[in-house]
């Protein structure tokens, strides 16, 4: 977040400077303790179009991961038929774990960028914009439930704008990282009662400043407690986290579960193997 926080701050002169195209990006929608918009890229080679949701929080407020936990809104992003896009994936980076005195949940106490990938389904309807319903929530002393409808200019989008480009690029560099030999994954299966996810680890030694932290997220509906703590086992860890609520229909055989974790500054995400 650091890092992206510097890179935009460096972009402000750029921003102003004269010849740069217009932006592709929605007007922001003003709320209480903060605003969203959308930014969308034109499309890559391989038939990507890389696009971010940009949420501006006040000092004080907070939004939520793709998993609350016990309470909080996960942000929501549905594309209108005429833009003739799909939504193909979301990134969140690591959140933090916070306790109100009353739930735990994760999310966000500072402004945040989620990355977007979209596909190209069909055409744009004649002179239609990109346009995307948001739905989020933002806290503070109250939660507020934030429903936007943004655009952005078609035509907008087929120009490579460098300001908005460099945005986008260092959103997806603050996500976080893949397996590595000391941050990875060694076992993961189901407790005998098949209410919690059992997960065997290593990660790099935290510190007070970067303690560890670790979340569990599934396909939507699936809703795990974000309250469960990582103990030693050796020279790695192990973590019991409960499966608060899934949906009736749900196939825990079929559904794909993320790890994500933080430790001593570097991050962590992958797609669980499950025994």
């Amino acid at each position: 977040m650091k890092r992206f926080r510097l890179l935009l701050s460096g972009l402000c002169a750029l921003a102003l400077s004269p010849g740069i195209a217009a932006a592709a990006s929605s007007p922001w929608f003003e709320t209480q303790g903060g605003g969203v918009r959308l930014v969308v890229l034109p499309e890559e080679p391989d038939g990507a179009i890389p696009a971010l949701l940009d949420i501006k929080l006040e000092p004080g407020w907070k939004t939520y991961w793709r998993d609350p936990g016990e309470s909080g809104i996960s942000p929501s992003i549905t594309f209108s038929e005429e833009s003739g896009l799909t939504l193909q994936s979301v990134g969140f980076p690591v959140p933090k774990q916070f306790d109100d005195g009353f739930t735990r949940y994760a999310g966000y106490d500072r402004s945040v960028a989620l990355p977007l990938t979209l596909r190209r389904t069909g055409a744009p309807a004649d002179g239609g914009d990109i346009s995307a319903s948001i739905f989020l929530g933002v806290c503070k002393n109250i939660c507020i439930p934030v429903q936007a409808d943004l655009s952005v200019d078609v035509t907008a989008a087929t120009t490579t704008d460098p300001v908005e480009r460099a945005i986008v690029t260092a959103a997806i560099a603050a996500l976080p990282a893949a397996p590595s030999p000391g941050f990875t994954v060694t076992d993961a299966h189901w407790n005998k009662a098949g209410d919690a996810l059992m997960v065997s680890f290593t990660a790099p030694e935290p510190t007070t400043e970067r303690p560890l932290q670790v979340f569990v997220s599934g396909p939507p509906g699936f809703q795990f407690d974000t309250s469960a703590t990582p103990v030693r086992a050796g020279d790695a860890y192990q973590i019991e986290v409960p499966l608060r609520y899934r949906p009736k229909s749900a196939n825990l055989a079929e559904a794909d579960f993320l790890f994500t974790a933080a430790s001593g500054g570097k991050t962590l995400e992958m797609q669980l193997a499950i025994d």
